[in-house]
């Protein structure tokens, strides 16, 4: 009878204690996100192309080069993501506008980056 009893209370002492244990938790809710608008570009193709060189500085800084080529001006860029290329020749007034811009990679061998992707990133 005594083994009975300790048998017994070993088994009550065990319900208790898996009453007593935590149950798997349950996995967290899936929350959808909410779509991210694109952030607004940093600058834009309109901000170069037919543009005076002054203001082009104003807005970029310094070019990293320039070079007179003729009546004309490469100037180049380093913006966030890529080089930037501006070629610049006068107007009527004989007043440097870029009449070209296009992107370049920052690293010789890297793919060539979309002009409006350069600008856009800044």
């Amino acid at each position: 009878m005594m083994m009975y009893n300790r048998f017994l209370q070993g088994t009550v002492a065990l319900s208790f204690l898996a009453g007593c244990a935590t149950s798997p938790a349950s996995p967290a809710p899936v929350v959808a996100s909410a779509p991210q608008t694109p952030a607004a570009p940093v600058y834009e193709l309109s901000d170069i192309v037919n543009v005076r060189a002054e203001a082009i500085d104003a807005l970029l800084g310094p070019a990293t080069l320039s070079r007179k080529e003729g009546a004309g001006e490469y100037r180049r860029y380093s913006l966030s993501q890529c080089t930037l290329i501006v070629i610049l020749y006068p107007d009527d007034t004989g007043a440097q506008r870029a009449a070209h811009a296009e992107a370049t990679a920052k690293i010789s061998g890297e793919e060539k980056p979309d002009v409006r992707a350069c600008l856009a990133a800044g």
